[in-house]
């Protein structure tokens, strides 16, 4: 699967809490760098997001706030399995310290994604698919065709809404088989199927590698 699509149907998460407390600290001809931040991050229920709260108040000067929230941003966007942009987190800004000459924000850009990827890796990350929502709708000596189409692709079949006023197959499968799944009931119909498809949220894939070589081998 091409990266775009990979980054169209996956996510990454995680299962449970970590914190991060990282400090950068060099020393080059008399130049010296310094940042500490500490996050911690918790998982969230399916669907709300990602939220970042501040509750380190002023263990570091205001101005190095955005860096901060930058490497945190940064941190989230690489993900910590597959390079995945991860979802429904909350990451808090706990602590920090900073020196008055060697601190700058690149240094706190860089502690603060440091920080966010150890506590994400400590709060059990895994991969999220994204659900497809699929609606087939076909003359009805074709419903049969179709239903065994979805379940051979691995899709689950809904009972069909009492509104509909003709044949209909509703079904939900991973978004990744979606695609291919329209190409054949387009074939296996001739053409006679009307399809609708909308991304309904995501989930744990059922059957992940064993391995995050695997994972990023979906890229």
């Amino acid at each position: 699967m091409n990266e775009s699509l990979n980054r169209l149907f996956y996510r990454e998460t995680v299962r449970g809490s970590g914190v991060g407390d990282e400090k950068v600290i060099r020393q080059s001809g008399g130049i010296g760098v310094y940042a500490h931040v500490r996050v911690a991050v918790h998982s969230l229920n399916r669907g709300q997001g990602t939220v970042l709260a501040w509750n380190a108040g002023s263990s570091f000067p205001a101005r190095f706030v955005p860096a901060v929230a930058q490497g945190v941003e940064d941190a989230m966007n690489a993900g910590e399995l597959a390079g995945l942009q991860i979802t429904d987190v909350h990451i808090s800004i706990e602590d920090g310290s900073y020196h008055d000459i060697d601190s700058t924000a690149n240094s706190f850009r860089e502690a603060a994604e440091m920080a966010t990827r150890e506590a994400l890796r400590q709060a059990q990350p895994l991969i999220l698919e994204a659900l497809a929502l699929i609606t087939v709708s076909v003359p009805g000596e074709l419903v049969v065709i179709v239903q065994n189409a979805v379940h051979f692709r691995g899709g689950k079949i809904h009972a069909q809404p009492l509104e509909a006023t003709s044949p209909s197959v509703l079904a939900s499968l991973p978004a990744s088989h979606a695609y291919d799944l329209i190409a054949e009931l387009l074939e296996i119909t001739e053409g006679r199927a009307s399809i609708s498809i909308v991304i309904d949220g995501f989930q744990p894939r059922e059957d992940p590698p064993d391995t995050v070589e695997q994972w990023v081998a979906l890229r």
